[in-house]
């Protein structure tokens, strides 16, 4: 329990120094900033892995049992933003985060994250590229480990859309990441895409789009290897003065290379309502297929809606719910449910307090596959 209580010491006086005006930040040149981050988050989590408490025939107790903890976070970074109001503009950032619990200290953990995205924009086109290097340790729905799931996340892509004529423009890009799991129990995978679409100026506000996209996905299991093809038709824009957002549909077909391929539904679909000048909505759906960290092929249809309510000028209250569905195609599938709740005080320029619960469930089609998981958490949050 040392650890423990000397980092929520500090985490503690981090909170109290929050009423302290900060520092300012540092400027780089004219059109340069360094801001200094850190997060610090107590955490009440009952159940870490998304375990269960079943046990298999034969087995004397549950391969993934339930473990509960409380966990603290501390994340400190850097983040150099570059180019604001200019035609070419980035950001550079670099986050460690540091990970001790109470009394799973097997699931410990030092992770790296560093990005960066970089943009140019003129009058006809916008040209955007990022590059990602994360280190994850976490079990999901569909990939889950009784300590955790280890990986490493390479990222790296660029997206360029020009004006053709005065109401026609192209867009293309390529994106590709690299996934590779610290447990040999898992499969390594490169996934890479390459999406072409042709957009036409339906009105000011809104613009028809014509897509295709093609995916490869290649894993340490040749036979787990596959290709999509997705093609879809869509809009974008703002289609009212309160509703904005986006929405592709169409067709997806995936071959694998040891058989069993299948075509499906492509859904895509991002929207945000302005119910008032303080409250919002968004919405949002999707299909695709996915590779899931054990070589096996899914089809996601997920739906979710969120609201977002600034109750007073620093306050603001979220809540978010959402269900999926996941069609394995191997094996029976699973329909996995979550929920949010969270407020954010923002104390000044450079400080804000958060409090959130967060909820998961799944409902699974084999024995075991069941769970439910409740996070409480508050964070301080810093930057200057």
């Amino acid at each position: 329990m040392n650890k423990i209580k000397l980092i929520t010491a500090a985490f503690g006086a981090i909170i109290a120094g929050s009423s302290v005006h900060a520092a300012p930040f540092m400027a780089v040149g004219s059109s340069a900033e360094l801001f200094v981050t850190a997060k610090a988050t107590l955490e009440f989590n009952d159940n870490l892995t998304l375990g269960s408490d079943y046990v298999a025939p034969g087995a004397t107790q549950p391969a993934n049992p339930v473990r509960d903890d409380t966990v603290v976070r501390f994340a400190p970074g850097l983040s150099f933003e570059f180019g604001k109001n200019a035609l070419v503009s980035g950001k550079f950032a670099y986050v460690e985060t540091i990970t001790r619990h109470s009394d799973n200290d097997d699931l410990d953990s030092e992770l790296s994250d560093v990005s960066f995205n970089i943009q140019h924009k003129d009058e006809k086109s916008t040209t955007s590229a990022k590059a990602s290097y994360r280190q994850m340790n976490q079990n999901t729905v569909d990939l889950r480990s009784p300590t955790l799931s280890g990986r490493e996340v390479f990222n790296a892509g660029v997206n360029h859309e020009m004006e053709v004529t005065a109401k026609t423009s192209l867009g293309f890009g390529f994106n590709h990441t690299n996934t590779s799991y610290k447990k040999a129990t898992f499969i390594d995978q490169l996934s890479t895409s390459i999406p072409v679409s042709a957009f036409y100026e339906l009105t000011p506000k809104v613009d028809l789009s014509f897509n295709a996209q093609y995916r490869e996905v290649d894993t340490d299991r040749a036979a787990s290897n596959s290709d999509d093809w997705t093609y879809t038709v869509g809009a974008r824009g703002d289609f009212t003065p309160k509703l904005s957002g986006s929405f592709k549909v169409g067709v997806v077909d995936r071959s694998i290379q040891a058989g069993g391929g299948r075509t499906s539904l492509a859904l895509s679909s991002n929207f945000s309502y302005a119910y008032s000048p303080k409250t919002s909505f968004t919405f949002s759906a999707g299909n695709d297929f996915n590779t899931t960290g054990t070589g096996n092929a899914q089809e996601n249809l997920d739906f979710a809606v969120g609201v977002s309510s600034k109750v007073s000028p620093d306050l603001t209250i979220s809540s978010r719910v959402s269900v999926r569905e996941l069609d394995n195609f191997t094996k029976p599938s699973d329909t996995f449910y979550a929920g949010s709740l969270s407020a954010e005080y923002v104390v000044n320029a450079y400080w804000q307090l958060r409090g959130a619960f967060n909820y998961q469930e799944n409902q699974g089609g084999t024995a075991g596959s069941d769970f439910d998981n409740k996070v409480f958490s508050f964070s301080a949050l810093l930057r200057y």
